[in-house]
């Protein structure tokens, strides 16, 4: 057992330590560190010796060797010995760091040799940059020295167009010893310039590029920012700062020393557009190719029902100052604008994107109509002349309104208590129908006395010229008797249910629905947006409807001296009373843009009614405006 043992331990001496050698990274830029480890594992006792091989391209900036013994459960103690090098590239290339060998006794072992890719210092270059701020960058002087930190501006030249894109970017340069021992990456700001509209930039926390200066290498941060011209003259870049923490020894308790630089100012000059050249209808657009869009939703319409449009401009320029395109509605087209959306997406390094004008358009009548060529011009930097982003003229088609059946319950009006006709009367009659209530019962006395005193004599009264009345308003007054025989109720005969009360009556179905039809086209032809309509189409289709209900148009009423006299009194106590009619009394009739008119009114002159807001929120909802009508109804509720 003892011999066994001991061959145990003599083989276990024999064994060679395990030597490994790798580095941290194998691809760095130009002037970066890297940092080599290589560790020894071996269960001997006899002590390492470890030689480094020449490295060539490469400066040793520190190195540290740490020994940790390790107990095993049967194999003994196991000694590991870690050295770390920290190593800075001198040049770029393909850098090669040979065998590393460790000696323990008579035992020597060689690790493999390591390759190390250098790249050039103009690879240090962020991916944050854009291709505009890089190729600046690239074109900019150095500092002129290279053991303190430098803060400059960085233009592309001392002139712009107005409107033009303008890159201005703060340099900040870093020596190399210095920037590895900031407290953290410096804080660089730009501001905006007077004058101008800016988008702000990339400003990347780690270092955009590295550039050798006298023999020793500078690390640079940078902030981009993209400026905008409004108008022509001269503005001013505002100077640029950087600020930066520098710890001060090792302690435990962290101790730093800040320091903060500041740029000059750079004047730039704003040059105005060509004149030659210029459109009539330009507009102080400036940009690089630049296109519109037009969308219909849906493509063709229907009268009283809203077509969704969108004017969609895209490009390169200052999108959020693009203004809106000039179009030409046609005739019987009401537009209403609606939001305006933006989307900035660059272009190698230009500032670009969309512009979305939204609108939604009510067709007034039916037929075919020739939307007009839409014209955007603005002033294309690229071709250095005005140019024209248009829209060739498109045909609409509107098809005839369909007759409206609500598919959701109609909120009825706050109507409250109805005011007695005494109060409304009373309201009516100061000043002047009062007065003729005192004086006129005298007179119609006086008078019916003379009468009957001229009966006695031989000479006779000639009887009133009866009311002139034009043939449609004959027939309608006609056609409104033969519904009030066959339909007694009002709300009935004014509402939805006018046909299935004729049905009701013993009136054909086909006959009840064409009733109703002809009904609500009286109701347009009064009160809707077209005027009178055709007279003649009308008057003929009220005296076929009259023969099928089987009434006589026409007839002349008896009119008495009282009937006058009332009339008389209505018409000096409340003219305009007798002229219109109520809110309500148009929405039972369906005139539903005269009811919210008159609702709109109250509301305006008695604005902290809730009923007049609700009213008009009643209105627009059963005309179909959804979102007037949200907007009244929470009027109401506060």
């Amino acid at each position: 057992m003892t011999a066994a043992l001991w061959l145990l331990v003599a083989l276990q001496s024999a064994a060679p330590p395990d030597v490994t050698a790798q580095v941290d990274r194998a691809r760095v830029p130009a002037g970066e560190e890297l940092t080599l480890t290589i560790r020894a594992r071996s269960r001997s006792a006899e002590p390492v010796a470890l030689t480094l091989p020449g490295l060539t391209g490469f400066t040793i900036v520190a190195s540290r060797e740490v020994t940790e013994v390790t107990l095993e459960g049967v194999g003994g103690p196991v000694r590991t010995m870690t050295r770390e090098v920290r190593l800075k590239t001198q040049r770029p290339g393909t850098l090669v760091i040979g065998p590393v060998r460790v000696r323990q006794g008579l035992r020597e072992i060689a690790t493999p040799p390591l390759s190390v890719t250098v790249d050039s210092a103009a690879a240090g270059l962020a991916t944050a940059v854009s291709p505009i701020a890089r190729r600046l960058i690239e074109a900019a002087p150095p500092p002129a020295h290279n053991d303190r930190v430098a803060l400059s501006l960085i233009l592309p030249g001392d002139s712009v167009l107005v409107g033009q894109q303008l890159d201005v970017i703060a340099a900040a340069w870093f020596p190399r010893e210095l920037r590895t021992r900031l407290s953290y990456p410096p804080i660089l700001s730009l501001q905006t310039a007077e004058g101008a509209w800016s988008y702000p930039g990339a400003v990347p926390t780690e270092v955009a590029a590295s550039r050798q200066v006298r023999g020793g290498w500078m690390d640079l941060f940078v902030a981009h920012q993209a400026l905008f011209p409004l108008a022509p003259g001269r503005i001013v870049i505002p100077p640029a700062t950087v600020a930066y923490a520098v710890p001060v020894g090792f302690s435990v308790f962290k101790r730093e020393e800040r320091y903060s630089l500041r740029s000059d100012t750079v004047p730039v000059t704003v040059l105005p557009l060509p004149a030659a050249r210029r459109p009539a209808d330009d507009q102080p657009v400036v940009g690089q190719g630049l296109a519109l869009d037009l969308g219909l939703d849906p493509p063709n319409g229907r009268v009283g029902e809203p077509i969704a449009m969108t004017a969609t401009v895209s490009g390169a320029g200052n999108v959020a100052l693009w203004p809106e395109p000039a179009i030409r509605w046609p005739p019987g087209f009401r537009p209403y604008p609606g939001e305006t959306g933006m989307r900035i997406a660059a272009r190698d390094g230009r500032i670009a994107g969309t512009k979305v004008f939204h609108y939604l358009v009510m067709p007034d009548s039916a037929g075919s109509f020739l939307l007009p060529e839409v014209r955007y011009p603005y002033y294309d930097l690229a071709a250095g002349d005005y140019r024209a982003a248009t829209i060739a003229p498109r045909a609409l088609a509107v098809a005839p309104g369909i007759e409206p059946h609500a598919a959701r319950a109609l909120p009825p009006l706050a109507r409250g208590r109805d005011p007695a006709w005494a109060d409304d009367a009373a309201r009516g009659l100061v000043p002047w129908g009062w007065l003729v209530l005192l004086v006129g019962p005298p007179l119609l006395v006086w008078r019916r006395r003379r009468r009957a005193l001229a009966l006695d004599g031989p000479a006779t009264v000639a009887p009133a010229a009866p009311e002139r009345l034009t043939q449609l308003g004959r027939l309608e007054r006609a056609f409104h008797a033969v519904l009030t025989s066959h339909v007694p109720d009002q709300r009935a005969r004014d509402g939805d249910g006018l046909a299935r009360a004729l049905r009701a009556a013993g009136v054909d179905s086909a006959v009840a629905d064409h009733v109703k039809r002809l009904r609500d086209r009286l109701r347009a032809s009064r009160y809707g947006p077209r005027g009178l309509g055709d007279v003649a189409e009308l008057a003929a289709e009220l005296a076929q409807v009259l023969r099928v209900l089987g009434a006589e148009p026409g007839g002349k009423g008896r009119r008495v001296v009282a009937a006058i006299a009332l009339m008389a009194l209505a018409a000096l106590a409340q003219p305009a009373a007798a002229q219109t009619l109520s809110a309500e009394a148009l929405y039972d009739a369906g005139a539903l843009r005269a009811a919210a008119d008159s609702f709109a009114a109250r509301a305006a002159a008695e604005p902290r009614v809730p009923a007049h807001w609700y009213n008009l929120g009643a209105t627009l909802y059963r005309a179909g405006a959804d979102g007037k009508a949200t907007a009244a109804w929470a009027r109401a509720a506060r």
